[in-house]
């Protein structure tokens, strides 16, 4: 099946944590793809010295992992070298200075990444996404680079905090033209999906150009949004997800979520019962459920985008803003998997325990296991 798998690999990777200020709640599957080249990145405080600034991301991989990893282990530090975002910063002067700091990070981190060993001897070829937040007292600041994305829930309203770099938008389809590639079947080249990545320096040879105008540039778009008392929790994910959901299907299965609990299991379609097993009686799940928190709401929603045919990595991060929508711990947890389908499982790492925060309402106490 190429690089498919032949059963999807269920398994997570899920972490919850917060400050007093903010949480989150990720968690990362491999899912039908032959090998899981994801990162992400989650910090409640970007440094002790600027406990104020939060950051979070994903990264999604593509033609192997190395540059997913290594973004996601070194782009705090290439934000910090920037020295853009300083202690007792005015807020007014964030949105200008978090959008310096992001591309001048980010273009650094690919400068860097193309002098790797590996890189320079054609071993590795492999490229990023990369969609990150910036949470500070007053603004969210968004970059992004590809297709992955982030979302705002504000009063249940889906706000766009990013927009797909893909190559047959116009802007993009004009800087891959002048310099010198193509856009065929809506790909670089007729190979590429995306028009902007960290990596992938093939597409980034046109001799002359400086690095933000070659056909595909890590250059990142910057949205920056000021916070509002209506402002719930933001999702940034890969694309694994938006394949199969709009930014509203989303923001909405989240706010469920968070407002309702988990839905219950679904019904066991025939085809998903495994042989001499019957009919009426579901297998057991291959983990206990997860206790309610917002790592369990980040597994559902992968859960649900596998059922709904996603066949690609999934990592989702959700960052609760309204502390009132903090998940309770269920008291009785159902029978099974309440999140999946009676053949998936799931399995939870445990979260960070990282301190500081970004200004806003008040987190209550986590609640919920750390844990699956």
């Amino acid at each position: 099946m190429g690089n498919f798998l032949d059963t999807p690999v269920t398994d997570k990777e899920t972490a919850v944590d917060q400050d007093g200020k903010v949480a989150y709640g990720l968690s990362a599957m491999q899912g039908w793809r032959a090998q899981m080249e994801d990162d992400h990145v989650q910090l409640l405080s970007l440094s002790p010295e600027l406990p104020e600034f939060s950051l979070f991301g994903v990264f999604d991989g593509h033609g192997g992992d190395m540059v997913a990893h290594y973004a996601a282990k070194h782009i705090p530090r290439f934000l910090l070298d920037t020295k853009e975002l300083v202690p007792g910063m005015p807020e007014v002067d964030v949105p200008r200075k978090a959008q310096f700091g992001f591309e001048k990070a980010i273009m650094a981190l690919d400068a860097q990444l193309q002098q790797q060993p590996e890189v320079q001897s054609g071993q590795d070829q492999s490229g990023s996404t990369s969609v990150m937040t910036l949470l500070s007292k007053e603004h969210i600041i968004c970059a992004n680079t590809g297709d992955s994305r982030a979302v705002l829930s504000r009063g249940g309203e889906a706000v766009a905090l990013s927009y797909d770099h893909k190559p047959y938008n116009p802007i993009e389809k004009d800087r891959i033209e002048n310099a010198g590639s193509h856009v065929k079947f809506n790909r670089v080249n007729g190979d590429l999906a995306v028009s902007r990545a960290l990596g992938d320096f093939v597409y980034k040879r046109a001799e002359n150009i400086e690095p933000e105008k070659q056909a595909v540039t890590a250059f990142p778009e910057t949205i920056t949004q000021v916070r509002h008392a209506a402002d719930e929790f933001i999702v940034l994910a890969c694309d694994g997800i938006w394949d199969v959901m709009s930014s509203q299907e989303v923001v909405d299965k989240v706010r469920s979520m968070l407002q309702n609990g988990r839905p219950p299991e679904p019904p066991v379609e025939p085809h998903e019962i495994p042989e001499g097993l019957p009919a009426a009686e579901p297998p057991p799940p291959k983990q206990p459920p997860r206790q309610g928190d917002l790592g369990a709401v980040s597994e559902c929603l992968i859960d649900h985008c596998l059922r709904l045919g996603s066949r690609d990595n999934m990592s989702v991060i959700v960052v609760l803003l309204d502390p009132r929508l903090m998940p309770k711990p269920e008291v009785d947890v159902p029978e099974g998997n309440p999140c999946t389908s009676a053949t998936e499982g799931s399995a939870a790492g445990s979260g960070s325990a990282d301190s500081g925060a970004p200004g806003g309402p008040t987190v209550a106490a986590a609640t919920g296991a750390s844990s699956g």
